[in-house]
């Protein structure tokens, strides 16, 4: 049943709906491609975890790929597995955890499955296949089950939001938000602090949660104050545009840990602040100075109301421009502008709103209005009914935040865990509609499109340097980026933006492979000093990859959605169907540039207008009155723009499972429509009456500061009624200059209507007019133009030299012309205007002062030979292309490195399209003077690869080539010398396909010469080449010494006089023909020297040669071994073993060879010491049985030799007796000859198995040796009978005092350490039984002639020798003996003596005091 599903699944049919590319975050590496998951079935969501993820098909089916852990599986993400037991469960969303799983059915079920051992799972054991949880609401009676619509997963709980949009815990971890103590918490609880609140969407991080909620609205914070805001009078107009204020204040209020308050402080604070006093008549001159302009750029536009979708925004800089103008002409006007108001009050508001728990009552004035403030009686409609805003997206939004902060991940402005679920203040009134969570980052996206980030920036996925990280930083985007989309993970942010076309772009920040680039350097380095353990490559700034411009628009289509958790990162994407997919993304992403527009006017525009409190005691309550309903209008009418594109961004997220029926715009129309029309009726009558009034305005500006302020005032307003028209008055000249001049940022500078600028040499009756914008100096001559961006212009006058002539130098990428002024007060003007622009434009203070002769800035070549129609990016230098930039040609060509006076100089980057193979050929390497020249690497499109040395744009001097690769046909590699393009001089060919290697000369890219070929036959050629082929004489040696040397004709085809001599010395001298693979014809004579037979003998030296005769005799052969030729036997062995010609030496040596490569490097392990034990015993046995094949005489393993007593100091070495016996075995005879050998890997294995014991046995041998020698006596509990009193100093005695360390028993220590230096056990327990010696030697002196050891006065003091010692690696040393010891030894006096060592380390182990 599986196989056959997976068969079915897949098929290979691919869907043209919910593509899923994966990928791993590397950053914006080119090499970067995401993988295709090829699914029969379209896939409608994606969900990743640290190392899985999940996908929902189309129909309900759930996928899983990754490691699997617990199922001990593997799965690649191109062939996903399916989840069998969900089978027939519609799944209508998935989500993957740190290590767990969860899916959500159709009817609400929730069921989960992976790793459960924080109860994440909500089960109480193993959940290695998906067991369904049930979410119980025990507070009602009876128990409801709970319907579940929406599931987040961390690393250790899991988040579920119910139909009633409550949300539900379980797992383990102050991310759960639940009062409880008691975890892991098994079953589905309610989060309590949320009760009552409205959420939307919940997000997960590794140990954090964040939740998307609903905020409640402005009547529902101060119920109790609504008598009091009746009496005052205020409208709706005016509690709507105070939104922004209203978003601080809350009903409660929690501190830091989360906990609530039961007592806020209520009341208000009274703030003194000094304010400038404005006259009425000024802010009558400020308001009428920008009615005329200020209401046409907000509602106005080339295709008018309706057409707004389509139109280009007017750009608010220039409403900021035109009132910055109008400060000069006010006289005694001291407020800052409309920006600085916007900011003023954006950081008063977040100033207020960072400190948790601190009521926010509004501004004074919000507290003290004016009278003539317009009521609610006579105002326009609040707004639709109730019922008319369901269905659209509510924007007025918090976001809640519980878990740990250890990273500033909460965005409270603090590192403290929050128990329970606690606002983030200032993120209130942003609009926010969704969040993300990564690891220990979060993210939230606003409907204006904008980023905001918190938490953990080590590798930089917040998007910006912005301090601190610990409250929400809005991320750094490109000009032109609209977010729509974000996604988190482990270490980076994955966006989805609109950009410069209808398919959207992916932007990515956070760690990488590559390095960043060259111009973020330095805000990577002032960021690394803020944050010293930031990893040393990321991208600060969102960065676009770059496959989505190469392989998205391509291949990948429209991306509808983006995922990310671990370390990889997903897209969901669809093909554009019958159209339908580019309009729908095309009709969102206007939608949403509209509404950023809207946005940006209410904030830098209204909100100021609306909070001068000089206002309603100025315009009068009628004017009031229809400013305030204007205001309210546009605000009605931008949150609706903003709702719509809000619901234009959900329905792509699931563009496949929903119905274009159910937008807004279609179920909402006469709701839009009303909209529409409202606020275009408010802008008719504010447009009416600001007409009405202008008259009054200027009157009354007489009444109040005189003439001088009215005449003031009047050029102020005329000034900025006169603007439009001034404009239009250039482009009059001709209608094609004035639509192609025509742009809303741009403004009119000066210009030389009146010849007062002209070029130098012009015609008489020509004409010439130079405009001076504020981005590009325009040449009109008649009907023609030529636009000069001021980014690439340079200016200098021109000395007069006596000529009389006032002139100006202009230099421009392609061309520099001369102007000359008509007067010398017209140049300066000139030069002067065109400084202080130019250095306005390249981002200087625009004070005047000379721009930088070095820049960097964008232009395309419209003239230009070589550049003709590229487009150029990076540095400048006096008008001429210098530094490092990049060249774009758009026949595909580019270039990307170094320039030089214009030209392509030092090291660069170039792709040149082939447009016959439609491949692209590359090269990167050293440029001169525009040409290839240097060292550098062309990759060809033929598959060619040159590497090595140019001239002049072609190879020269050494270089090596290679053909194809070894799978092709054509696959060769030549390395040698290059003359203009050709090979010529010394070179080596490689001809892989045909096996042949060429080493000689070459000329003009033939063999030509004297060379030598090696064929894969292993036939050598010698000889000389013409032209490609070998002739003349030359010499030819097979693989078996066969030697051929006579004349060769075309490509080794033997023809002619030549000598063939066999391996044995045959040889065959005539007349030859034919070709060596297929067959000789020869007519000759046949030669045949005479052999002589000389044995070989191996060059052996005199010594060997001795020794070898000398082991020609085996002694004692079928003779019985006793004790008196024993001797004999063991002599041979020794010689024979040492010596590498005797089949025994070469025996030892291959045994030792093997056993060193088999424990020696790697085989280095400890679990190892067992095997190679055994293995040492093994060779043993195996060697013994060799040994009586050379010597029938021995007895078996462990016997004894027939013979009379032998003497213990002849036979002690490599046999032991036992009273009148003599014992023989395989270790007392071989061991001495194979341990020494095998006694360093040996030693090391046990070194590496007793390493832990050895630390402990060595701390204590520092530590009690740091005693003198009296107090370590008494401390082992030495009787003093035994405690020297002497020392021998050089043959000096010297009484031993309190003070003296090591003075005694120095010749048992001195023995005792010779252990280290002997290889066999049996050597060994010889210095131990030596020790013993000298030690009774030294302590007989002191006691009576009759004294017998007992091993209570013995064990303390040898326990001292031991410690004195200081042996390293005692443990392995006695594990060794005790291994390799001989067992007919073990319980006599050595095998007492080697117990009593082994006693005393493990004693001293044991020591604990000191």
């Amino acid at each position: 049943m599986y196989k056959k599903n997976r068969q079915n699944e897949q098929a290979p049919t691919s869907p043209d709906r919910g593509l899923l590319h994966v990928w791993h975050s590397a950053g914006h590496s080119r090499q970067l491609c995401p993988d295709r998951v090829l699914l029969s079935r379209p896939v409608l969501q994606v969900s990743l975890g640290e190392h899985h993820g999940l996908l929902l098909a189309q129909g309900g089916q759930v996928y899983s790929f990754g490691e699997l852990l617990w199922r001990d599986l593997s799965v690649p993400v191109s062939a996903p597995v399916p989840e069998v037991s969900l089978l027939g469960k519609t799944v209508v969303r998935v989500a993957a955890g740190g290590f767990h799983c969860g899916a959500l059915s159709e009817q609400g079920s929730v069921y989960m499955w992976g790793e459960n051992t924080a109860g994440q799972c909500g089960q109480t054991e193993k959940v290695p296949e998906p067991c369904p949880v049930i979410v119980v609401d025990g507070e009602v009676v009876p128990p409801v089950v709970v319907r579940i619509v929406d599931l987040a997963c961390g690393r250790e709980h899991s988040l579920a939001l119910s139909a009633q949009n409550e949300l539900w815990a379980w797992g383990s971890g102050c991310q759960l938000g639940l009062v409880t103590n008691t975890f892991p918490v098994g079953k589905p609880q309610k989060v309590e602090h949320l009760a009552g609140r409205h959420v939307i969407q919940v997000a997960c991080g590794a140990y954090h949660s964040l939740a998307l909620v609903r905020r409640l609205p402005p009547q529902d914070y101060n119920t109790q104050h609504a008598p009091k805001k009746k009496e005052r009078g205020q409208s709706p107009h005016y509690s709507v545009t105070e939104r922004e204020e209203l978003s601080a204040v809350e009903d409660s209020h929690y501190c830091p840990l989360g906990v609530e308050l039961t007592e806020v402080m209520k009341g208000e604070v009274n703030k003194n602040t000094n304010r400038n006093k404005y006259t009425p008549c000024q802010d009558v001159c400020y308001l009428q100075g920008i009615s005329s302009l200020t209401f046409d750029l907000l509602f106005h536009s080339n295709s008018g109301l309706s057409g707004s979708h389509s139109s280009s925004p007017v750009c608010l800089n220039e409403v900021r421009l035109c009132l910055e103008k109008e400060k000069p002409s006010l006289q005694g006007l001291k407020s800052s502008s409309l920006t600085n108001i916007h900011q003023k009050g954006k950081t008063a508001t977040s100033r207020r709103s960072s400190l948790p728990g601190t009521p926010t009552h509004g501004s004074p004035r919000r507290r003290h209005p004016c009278a003539c403030r317009p009521s609610s009686a006579g105002g326009a409609p609040a707004g639709a009914p109730e019922e008319a805003e369901d269905g659209l997206p509510f924007l007025e939004t918090e976001i809640w935040s519980w878990g740990r902060g250890s990273e500033g991940q909460l965005g409270h402005g603090d590192q403290l865990a929050r128990l329970q679920p606690l606002c983030i203040k200032s993120l209130t009134g942003e609009e926010v509609i969704k969040v993300a969570a990564g690891s220990h980052h979060s993210l939230a996206l606003t409907a204006q499109c904008q980023v905001y980030s918190w938490g953990s920036n080590m590798c930089g996925q917040l998007g910006h340097v912005n301090s601190p990280v610990t409250v929400p930083q809005q991320a750094k985007l490109s000009d032109g980026l609209r977010v729509w989309d974000l996604s988190a993970g482990q270490s980076h942010t994955l966006l989805l933006a609109d950009g410069d076309c209808v398919q959207p772009v992916l932007l990515y920040c956070g760690q990488q492979k590559e390095p960043v680039q060259t111009e973020r350097l330095n805000q990577s380095e002032s960021s690394s000093k803020r944050s010293p353990n930031r990893v040393e490559r990321y991208t600060v700034m969102p960065t676009l990859l770059p496959f989505c411009i190469e392989v998205c628009r391509s291949k990948m289509g429209y991306v509808s959605s983006v995922c990310s958790g671990g370390q990889s990162c997903a897209v969901l994407a669809d093909h554009n169907v019958m159209g339908f997919i580019s309009a729908i993304h095309e009709l969102a992403s206007r939608e949403r540039h509209l509404y950023c527009w809207c946005s940006s006017v209410r904030k830098i525009l209204l909100t100021p207008l609306r909070k001068r409190e000089s206002l309603c005691p100025v315009l009068g309550e009628q004017c009031s009155h229809l400013f305030f309903s204007l205001c309210e209008s546009f605000v009605q009418l931008s949150t609706l723009i903003g709702q719509h594109a809000t619901a234009l961004t959900y329905f792509l997220h699931n563009v496949q499972g929903c119905d274009v029926t159910t937008l807004p715009l279609l179920t909402h129309t006469e709701y839009f429509i009303d909209t529409y029309k409202r606020c275009l009726q408010e802008h008719l009558n504010c447009t009416l009456l600001c007409k009405a009034e202008t008259h009054h305005c200027a009157v009354q500006s007489v009444e109040s500061n005189g003439f001088q302020s009215a005449a003031s005032s009047t050029s102020c307003l005329m000034s900025y009624q006169s603007t439009p028209g001034f404009i239009k008055e250039i482009y009059v000249c001709d209608f094609v200059l004035q639509e192609c001049l025509r742009l809303p940022r741009r403004r009119v500078v000066c210009e030389s209507s009146n010849r007062s600028l002209t070029p130098q040499n012009a015609g008489r009756f020509s004409n010439h007019w130079f405009i001076l914008f504020n981005d590009a100096l325009v040449h009109t001559q008649f009907s023609t133009h030529h636009v000069y961006p001021l980014t690439c212009l340079w200016v200098k006058p021109v000395t007069e030299n006596g000529s009389g002539l006032h002139a100006l130098k202009i230099t421009c990428p392609e061309e520099s012309f001369t102007l000359v002024a008509s007067t010398p007060q017209e140049k300066n003007k000139w030069l002067r205007s065109l400084n202080q622009t130019v250095d306005q434009i390249l981002g200087g203070g625009g004070q005047g002062s000379s721009p930088a002769m070095t820049r960097t800035a964008s232009y395309t070549f419209t003239a230009d030979e070589r550049f003709k129609d590229a487009q150029y990016t990076g540095s400048w230098l006096a008008g001429r292309v210098h530094g490092r930039g990049t060249m774009k040609w758009p026949d595909g060509r580019l270039y990307k490195g170094n320039f030089k006076n214009g030209l392509e100089d030092g090291y660069g980057d170039c792709v040149i399209p082939n447009k016959l193979l439609n491949k692209t050929d590359t090269y990167q390497g050293q440029w001169r003077e525009g040409k290839i020249h240097g060292f550098g690497k062309y990759k060809y499109a033929s598959g060619e690869v040159y590497e090595g040395c140019f001239c002049d744009g072609q190879r020269h001097g050494y270089g090596m080539l290679s053909s194809g690769k070894l799978a092709r046909n054509s696959s060769s590699v030549f390395i040698g010398q290059w003359v203009h393009d050709k090979k010529t001089g010394y070179g080596v060919y490689d001809d892989i396909t045909r096996g042949e290697k060429y080493m000689g000369m070459w000329l003009d890219d033939q063999r030509h010469g004297s060379a030598v070929v090696i064929t894969q036959h292993s036939v050598y050629f010698e000889g000389t080449f013409r032209e490609n082929k070998m002739s003349g004489p030359g010499l030819l040696m097979s693989d078996d010494d066969t030697v051929f040397h006579g004349e060769f004709t075309d490509d080794w085809t033997i023809s002619g006089k030549g000598i063939l001599t066999m391996p044995n010395g045959d040889s065959l001298d005539g007349q030859f023909s034919g070709e060596w693979s297929s067959g000789l014809k020869v007519v000759g004579t046949y030669t045949k020297p005479e052999h002589k037979f000389i044995r070989k003998v191996p060059d052996l030296s005199r010594s060997q040669t001795k020794v070898l005769e000398c082991l020609e005799f085996i002694p004692q052969y079928e003779e019985p071994a006793t004790a008196a030729n024993y001797d004999n036997i063991r002599r041979y062995l020794t010689k024979a073993c040492e010596t590498p010609h005797h089949p025994l030496g070469w025996l030892v040596e291959t045994l030792v060879t093997a056993y060193r490569m088999t424990y020696v490097g790697v085989g280095s392990n400890r679990r190892l010491l067992r095997q190679a034990v055994q293995e040492v015993l093994a060779y043993l046995t195996h060697f013994y049985g060799v040994i009586r094949f050379l010597f029938p005489g021995l007895p078996d393993d462990g016997s004894v030799l027939p013979d009379a007593l032998t003497s213990p100091s002849k036979s002690r070495r490599n046999s032991y007796t036992t009273g009148c016996v003599m014992v023989v075995s395989s270790s007392s005879l071989l061991l001495p000859l194979l341990l020494p050998r095998l006694y360093p890997p040996l030693f090391t294995l046990y070194s590496l198995q007793e390493e832990q014991e050895e630390t402990e046995y060595w701390e204590r041998i520092l530590r009690l040796n740091k005693q003198p020698d009296q107090s370590l006596l008494s401390f082992l509990e030495v009787q003093e009978k035994f405690w020297p009193l002497w020392m021998s100093i050089l043959g000096e005695k010297k009484q031993i005092v309190s003070s003296s360390k090591d003075a005694c028993f120095v010749s048992a220590v001195e023995t005792l350490q010779q252990i280290s230096t002997r290889f066999t056990p049996s050597d060994k327990l010889m210095v131990i039984q030596k020790s013993f010696e000298e030690l009774t030697l030294e302590v007989k002196p002191l006691l009576h002639g009759d004294f017998l050891w007992c091993m209570d006065d013995l064990f303390p003091l040898f326990l001292y020798v031991v410690l004195r010692a200081r042996i390293r690696n005692l443990g392995a040393e006695i594990s060794l003996i005790e291994d390799m010891m001989d067992p007919n030894i073990q319980h006599g006096e050595l095998g007492l003596m080697f117990t009593t060592l082994k006693a005393c380390y493990i004693q001293i182990q044991r020591e604990t005091n000191t």
